[in-house]
């Protein structure tokens, strides 16, 4: 049997405690998580979100038709 990860088992319970504090609703999760990121960059933290590229096309982009040839590419 394998052995209880502990630093996961503390990120469950904190996810619980939020969870229920929020009453398990996820707009009012993320209004406090917004007010939690306001609060940080005031107080002068560097707040950034990870992600692509602004130039990069969104991995979710569907096309009904495919891309057309140009140049010879």
């Amino acid at each position: 049997m394998m052995k209880a990860n502990e630093i996961l088992q503390e990120i469950y319970r904190v996810r619980e405690e939020h969870a229920r504090e929020c009453g398990y609703d996820v707009d009012v999760m993320f209004a406090r998580m917004k007010e939690d990121l306001k609060r940080l960059e005031a107080e002068g933290w560097n707040v950034v979100s990870p992600g692509a590229p602004e130039t990069a096309e969104p991995s979710y982009l569907l096309r009904e038709e495919p891309r057309k040839k140009t140049n010879g590419h």
